[in-house]
């Protein structure tokens, strides 16, 4: 019998429409994605796995950004490693090819001296001078006020004959008398000789040096010194243009800038990693001038940056050594040129044992040099020195921070010492030997830049090379007062930081980042090239002009086998430097080739672990989408139905009832 539908009934009708309403959206979804639900709720038992194995590809596909860019950088870096090892490969070969040359000839001839006696009388040769070896002989007659003169070149019997010569025997017996002093001298050298044929004195030419009034004179000329042929002076000058030229490459190759920073700038993002402000070899030769300031000749004195003010010395006093000498003297007044590194005590140093046979100094704290390296200049202070007190140079710093190795210069360590707790002592610091100080605001007379050759035990005096023409002479000291208007400053070329930084690149994989344009490999390269490009390559003094006869005749031989052997040692050193990092461009290309490996291979796999976390989830979720719309058809119809079959019991009224 059929009955009035009641509230109960109405909704029991409401509800299963509903739930065929919502069998259809889901079947309608599933028809159109092919995923099983738009929910994780929809997947029943398999969500767990579905949310565990998209986060495990989502922390794939973030490696694999990463490493996207991380691969940039290495393969940046390996491109200007790879820039860097041509372009030196090619100097190497140029430079190889300059020293098959006969280098003591490309320098001014060292045999080629002479002066010619052309006219005049004995007499008019007394009183002029003559300095050999820094001797100075002086021509004299009987004249009392030569009575006392040393290494006299008695010219009285000459004089006396003088009237029964011609001119050139004239000039004969005068070199003649000159030969009998230096003999009796012990002077005389079997380089000397005298052609009394064509009235000439030949010797090596540097051996006459200092103030010769006799060079003065209208009857005596000075031989012209060997200029080198045209095509030494042409491979000369093609070799130092090439060192200047591969400087600049190497420098554009190491400021390379990818991905936002610097690629060799150790983490310092906001400026080039290497400072190279010479635009011209000749603005290069006019800084490094390869005589008072040659470009630096250890690591520590190119990377390391120093700067000096009033506050720290008081006034300073500039005065040059002696008269002919180019080295200096730089007087801290009120101060010193020292920076205080380490303070001894029980945390920083713990004990230290001085040992004068080894020439180290060892702390039994780790770390307790760990802000002091190899060629650094050292002095140690304090109350417990005694005759330690003095200064060094670092020759290394062990591994673990321990301990220091002097350079047996100045002595090296003087005595054996062991202080409990370091006692009272202080290591400091100052501006490395071989450091180019740049000499800012003392003036157009005082040289702008002068070179380290050392410093004074207490650290007040700074020894220094400079321009003899623009720095006080010896016994004419200038003092500049403690008024903050000068600073001496010592710039490293490297402007970067020192920042090691390990990549992650998987879960279970990461590379190091440590390759700065610092790093011992390209430091010998850069300074193997400015040996060579560096002013002063030949020796071209003249022998007339004031100078301490010091002058060295191998210069050119020397600074091509220096740079052959950095440039040997920055390209491969074959373990030499083993306890250095990144010691030479084959260590670096290995280490890059290494990283592009890793990177490549994690590449691909991460790609394989992609697709296999895709594929499962794509599995967990993923439906037959005809099978789907055949469900949705199905629902659609039984939803019709359903509203049809609710409509027909909603219009049955009471009177139909009835």
């Amino acid at each position: 019998m059929t009955r009035v539908p009641t509230y109960s009934t109405y909704m029991n009708m409401i509800n299963q429409s509903t739930n065929i309403r919502d069998k259809l959206n889901l079947y309608s979804f599933q028809a159109s994605t092919g995923l099983k639900s738009p929910t994780y709720a929809g997947y029943g038992m398999s969500a767990y796995n579905i949310v565990s194995l998209e986060a495990s590809l989502n922390v794939t596909q973030n490696f694999m950004n990463t490493n996207d860019i991380l691969n940039v950088e290495v393969e940046v870096q390996n491109t200007a490693t790879t820039a860097i090892r041509d372009l030196i490969n090619d100097f190497k070969s140029q430079l190889l090819n300059f020293s098959g040359m006969d280098l003591n000839n490309i320098n001014t001839d060292i045999t080629g001296g002479e002066l010619t006696f052309t006219s005049g009388t004995p007499s008019d040769y007394v009183g002029k001078t003559l300095t050999i070896n820094g001797t100075t002989y002086t021509f004299v007659d009987d004249d009392p006020q030569y009575a006392n003169v040393e290494h006299p070149i008695n010219l009285q019997t000459v004089i006396d004959d003088a009237g029964n010569h011609t001119a050139e025997e004239n000039a004969a017996a005068v070199m003649n008398a000159m030969k009998t002093q230096m003999e009796a001298d012990g002077t005389w050298s079997p380089d000397f000789t005298i052609d009394t044929e064509k009235n000439k004195f030949e010797f090596p030419l540097y051996t006459i040096n200092g103030t010769s009034t006799l060079l003065n004179t209208d009857s005596v000329k000075m031989g012209e010194a060997h200029k080198m042929s045209g095509d030494q002076y042409q491979a000369m000058q093609q070799l130092q243009q090439s060192a200047f030229t591969t400087m600049k490459a190497m420098v554009d190759s190491l400021n390379t800038f990818a991905n936002g920073k610097y690629v060799f700038g150790g983490g310092v993002s906001s400026q080039a990693p290497v400072n190279f402000p010479f635009q011209t070899l000749e603005e290069f030769q006019a800084y490094y001038n390869g005589s008072s300031v040659k470009y630096p000749s250890n690591a520590a004195a190119q990377l390391s940056s120093w700067n000096v003010n009033s506050t720290q010395t008081g006034s300073i006093t500039l005065e040059r050594d002696d008269a002919l000498s180019d080295r200096a003297t730089i007087t801290a007044n009120g101060g010193s040129f020292l920076t205080t590194k380490v303070t001894a005590g029980a945390e920083a140093t713990g004990n230290l044992l001085f040992d004068a046979d080894d020439n180290t100094i060892k702390a039994s704290q780790y770390g307790a040099f760990n802000s002091l390296s190899a060629g650094d200049t050292l002095v140690i202070g304090g109350t417990d020195a005694g005759q330690n007190a003095k200064a060094y140079v670092i020759k290394s710093v062990s591994a673990d921070g321990k301990t220091i190795t002097v350079e047996d210069t100045n002595g090296g360590i003087a005595e054996d010492m062991d202080l409990t707790n370091g006692g009272n002592l202080t290591f400091s610091s100052s501006f490395p030997v071989g450091s180019v100080v740049n000499m800012d605001g003392f003036g157009t007379n005082v040289s702008p830049q002068v070179q380290v050759t050392g410093i004074s035990d207490d650290g007040t005096q700074l020894y220094v090379t400079v321009d003899t023409s623009r720095f006080p002479a010896n016994g004419a000291a200038q003092t500049f007062p403690a008024d903050g208007k000068w600073s001496m400053t010592s710039e490293s070329y490297y402007q970067g930081g020192n920042l090691s930084s390990e990549q992650r690149i998987s879960e279970n994989q990461s590379i190091t980042m440590d390759i700065t344009a610092a790093d011992p490999a390209f430091e010998k390269l850069f300074r193997a090239l400015g040996e060579i490009a560096q002013g002063n390559l030949t020796t071209a003094l003249d022998p007339t002009m004031n100078f301490d006869g010091v002058i060295d005749f191998d210069n050119t031989a020397d600074r091509v086998e220096n740079a052959l052997t950095l440039i040997s040692d920055g390209l491969f050193n074959g373990g030499k430097s083993s306890s250095q990092s990144n010691s030479d461009l084959y260590t670096i290309q290995a280490k890059i080739d290494s990283h592009l490996v890793i990177l490549n291979q994690t590449a691909e796999n991460q790609k394989i672990v992609k697709t296999n976390l895709e594929n499962s989830i794509t599995s967990l979720k993923s439906v037959d989408k005809e099978e789907a719309a055949t469900l949705a058809l199905l629902a659609s119809y039984n939803l019709q139905a359903s509203y049809a079959v609710m409509q027909m019991a909603m219009s049955t009224t009471i009177l139909d009832y009835l």
